[in-house]
């Protein structure tokens, strides 16, 4: 995937997708809108960009915040069904990818890159369509709210993006972590 493709999708998710990690356990309500248990939905431009199995995925629980009426929840929960559905084979073909890699990885005898190239191009190409129907799922959903939701998102998203980053500082986690001493 060409690098400017792969900022266009990451900076389109970024408007609903950046959340603190500590933040993600306090969705509860919206748990019956979430994709099947490994999805990790649209966690993944590393994992599936957070729509997981939980419901406490950054974007539902930033998509909680837009205080939605009982007609979006459930087209809300319409979309991620279809999305669900229409992805399962996708997604299982791609885990079924990962366990080939980790067989290879863990078999005796040499393993060269050679011999992961053509496992390594099939992850590859699922993991384009799951991204690409993360960015669908997304622009279906933000279709569905008013500008009123859309801008109080906004803003719940930079308020959220500063407190991440007041946490960084805080916690120093720019810097490198101490060797572990206990050898």
């Amino acid at each position: 995937m060409k690098t400017t493709t792969k900022l266009l999708l990451a900076s389109a998710a970024a408007l609903f997708f950046t959340l603190p990690a500590s933040a993600q356990n306090s969705m509860s309500s919206m748990s019956s809108m979430s994709a099947p248990a490994g999805h990790g939905g649209m966690g993944h431009m590393g994992g599936h960009m957070g729509m997981g199995h939980d419901g406490g995925s950054p974007f539902m629980m930033l998509l909680k915040s837009a205080n939605l009426t009982d007609a979006q929840k459930q087209q809300v929960h319409e979309i991620l069904k279809s999305e669900r559905q229409q992805m399962k084979s996708v997604h299982q073909q791609f885990e079924a990818v990962h366990e080939q890699l980790a067989d290879k990885l863990l078999s005796n005898g040499k393993v060269t890159a050679a011999d992961l190239a053509p496992l390594e191009q099939k992850a590859y190409r699922y993991q384009q369509q799951l991204d690409q129907s993360m960015v669908d799922t997304a622009l279906s959903i933000r279709n569905i709210l008013t500008s009123d939701q859309l801008n109080h998102l906004a803003q719940v998203h930079k308020q959220l993006q500063s407190l991440n980053s007041q946490i960084k500082n805080i916690m120093g986690s720019d810097q490198e972590q101490p060797e572990d001493q206990s050898n």
